[in-house]
């Protein structure tokens, strides 16, 4: 018995002299980690290696230090590794809300909104308060959700309603209903550009174009508020979808006043508003004026030049769009096609759509389908066009049957188009009527 209260003693202070695992490095040892995690690869096998060394270092019970390899995990390792960013943050001693973000931040955009929200839960049941960040990654994992509403009960519990970047991202939650959505908007107590170009953007999905519009002028006259980027393509588009030339005209005389560059979104939205209202010059002038041009700015051109009869131009648009080695896409083809369409080109239609499939191996959509039928059908290839029909992976819609009912009515084909019109009233797309007999005889 003495030689075992003897004894005890000893091995306390033995056991207090050795180094545990949980202890936290020395601020030197975590520093030089911090340094080699900064220097670290993007790449698995370096990146392990590093987290040995925080694990038995103790450095990663170093909330700060934690932090930075989150950071590292999920913004500069390739691919991102969420599952092991999930298992790491329940190691951080004291995490912040700034790590919970980096995660939050990470499964918006790769993960189902449930495991968001759960995250979410984690970071409320440590007692941390979450500010205008964690709602706007919140919100972009579950746009148009039932989550959005919890959120807004969430957003004004913490005050946060005079944050505008979380307040906007909200609105971009209502985009299905635009009452409710202004209704929120005229509650924002501060409104940015982009809150003004989101609600601007909700009317415009609706079809609601003069509202949008309005409301984005006002932001200027009323508020003395320069437009941004986004509000401005936002006025074009709808300045486009009018035929308010003369309004896009302004715009663009604005945008040389303010000194924008024309960036790809602005110069291709100005193109559509001058191609749209036949102004080939104009918008050939912003295409020349754009420092960089997209696929989608080609594209524009060439889908423009073939609404106005300028089937040569689209074809020189597209040599010039291939010395320039610009990759065409499907919409390249489908403004190939419409403007063989337009020039009755046949045989230079059916040339790009088999260069479509065989040389760029794209397989062809409706639209294309619908162009090469449309060609047919107008130069009176009738049986070419319904083998074309017939043949398309995906049904024929209603415009693809009105191309061939209008071809047959101008041959005089009486029984094809009984046969068509049949197809289209069982679609729904042509109701049987004493009209009917007129079209199909």
């Amino acid at each position: 018995m003495i030689c075992a209260t003897r004894q005890r003693p000893k091995l306390i202070v033995l056991l207090r002299k050795r180094p545990l695992s949980s202890d936290r490095s020395p601020p030197s040892e975590t520093h030089n980690l911090l340094r080699q995690l900064d220097q670290c690869p993007p790449n698995q096998t370096s990146f392990r290696q590093i987290h040995a060394q925080f694990i038995v270092s103790g450095a990663l019970l170093d909330a700060f230090a934690a932090s930075r390899l989150l950071k590292f995990l999920l913004h500069r390792l390739h691919p991102p590794d969420l599952p092991l960013a999930g298992l790491l943050l329940p190691q951080i001693p004291r995490p912040d809300i700034v790590s919970f973000n980096l995660l939050l931040e990470a499964q918006a955009q790769a993960s189902p909104p449930l495991h968001s929200f759960l995250l979410f839960r984690q970071l409320l049941h440590r007692g941390l308060r979450p500010n205008g960040y964690t709602f706007c990654f919140l919100l972009r994992a579950c746009p148009a959700s039932p989550f959005a509403l919890q959120l807004h009960a969430q957003l004004s519990k913490n005050g946060l309603a005079i944050c505008p970047f979380a307040a906007t991202a909200l609105l971009q939650s209502y985009a299905a209903d635009p009452v409710q959505a202004r209704k929120l908007f005229n509650e924002m107590l501060q409104k940015t550009q982009v809150s003004w170009a989101v609600m601007a953007g909700v009317y415009a999905a609706h079809g609601r174009l003069r509202l949008a519009l309005g409301l984005l002028l006002s932001s200027r006259k009323a508020h003395d508020m320069e437009l941004c980027n986004s509000a401005l393509v936002s006025v074009l588009s709808i300045c486009a979808k009018l035929g308010e030339v003369f309004l896009g005209k302004m715009v663009h005389g604005l945008i040389t006043v303010m000194g924008l560059e024309l960036n790809v979104t602005l110069g291709t939205s100005l193109m559509e508003l001058y191609a749209r209202s036949g102004g080939l010059a104009a918008a050939a002038a912003v295409f020349t004026a754009m420092p960089r041009r997209s696929v989608g700015s080609w594209n524009c051109l060439i889908h423009g030049l073939a609404i106005n009869g300028g089937a040569a131009g689209s074809m020189a648009a597209f040599e010039e769009m291939k010395k320039m080695r610009v990759k065409a896409d499907e919409g390249t083809f489908v403004g190939l096609l419409t403007a063989c369409r337009h020039a009755g080109s046949v045989v230079r239609g059916a040339a790009l759509f088999a260069e479509m499939v065989r040389l760029h191996q794209m397989a062809p959509n409706l639209k294309h389908f619908g162009c090469l039928v449309d060609l047919y059908a107008r130069a009176g290839h009738v049986p070419e066009a319904l083998e074309l029909a017939g043949s398309m992976p995906m049904a024929p819609d209603a415009a693809i049957w009105g191309a061939i009912l209008g071809a047959c009515r101008a041959s005089g084909d009486g029984v094809v188009a009984d046969m068509v019109a049949a197809r289209m009233a069982k679609m729904g797309a042509l109701k049987r009527s004493p009209a009917l007999s007129s079209l199909a005889f």
